[in-house]
């Protein structure tokens, strides 16, 4: 089983990060267990057992989850190596499942991976006005990743980062860098765009993918592996968009503004 024993618990902490959840009865695979505590961290929830009860508190991380569902009024947590965990909740189970559904798609989790995609992004600046069109070629994601941290819910995390937006975005950045150098010159203009356009291409293919990957999590909530795939798909994209920045950043430094 994947869940690991855990020696200290502040259960009684109520912040942002972690929260208790009173629970009538826990069974860990097939062994059942009264009363106890559900502790919501930000990685993962720890069964906090009852304080007569012999064994130590359990921590089962979320990405060790496979599915959560409802059977009756068990809540099924059913973990990714084949063990089970049912939870009789005290409150409804529909409403336990989906409060644990929410913490396994928690924007920190998104926040800690997306982090490290800034950190290649300070090129050398030999054009002048570089780190600008920099930060306004990275908007789209920054904003969009911005918006996210105040979702509640997953489907508001994904409708966040909306592809088909950000697509046009990303073009409609891409083409006034274009203008910004030959506003009077079509030729040049339009051919740079072009080649601007050429070098984005596979950001807009991971774009693509985001989209689909989306549409399939916001179709199907309650569906982890929906979720996660959106999530790879999300990563895909900040990749692919550091790649594109990389190669745009030297064509518009051999790019002669007019």
């Amino acid at each position: 089983m994947t869940a690991t024993p855990e020696r200290r618990v502040d259960s009684g902490m109520t912040d942002g990060s972690r929260q208790s959840v009173p629970v009538k009865a826990t069974r860990i695979s097939g062994a059942e267990l009264r009363g106890g505590t559900l502790v919501l961290e930000e990685d993962a929830v720890i069964i906090v057992l009852p304080v007569n009860a012999e064994e130590r508190p359990v921590r089962v991380p979320f990405a060790t989850i496979d599915t959560i569902g409802v059977e009756g009024d068990d809540v099924i947590v059913a973990l990714v190596d084949g063990a089970r965990i049912e939870v009789v909740a005290e409150s409804t189970p529909d409403e336990l499942r989906d409060h644990l559904l929410a913490r396994c798609c928690a924007l920190p989790e998104i926040t800690r991976a997306l982090r490290a995609f800034g950190s290649r992004r300070r090129q050398r600046d030999r054009r002048g006005g570089g780190a600008a069109e920099q930060q306004r070629f990275f908007a789209p994601l920054v904003d969009a990743r911005r918006n996210a941290a105040k979702a509640l819910v997953p489907h508001d995390v994904v409708a966040a980062f909306d592809a088909a937006a950000m697509t046009k975005a990303f073009d409609d950045t891409l083409a006034s860098f274009a203008t910004s150098r030959f506003a009077d010159y079509a030729p040049a203009r339009r051919a740079l765009e072009a080649e601007l356009v050429d070098l984005a291409e596979p950001l807009h293919e991971a774009l693509r993918m985001l989209e689909e990957a989306g549409t399939a999590a916001r179709s199907a909530p309650r569906d982890l592996h929906a979720y996660r795939q959106w999530y790879s798909r999300l990563r895909d994209t900040f990749e692919a968009a550091d790649r594109a920045w990389l190669a745009l950043d030297t064509a518009l430094d051999s790019a002669t503004r007019a």
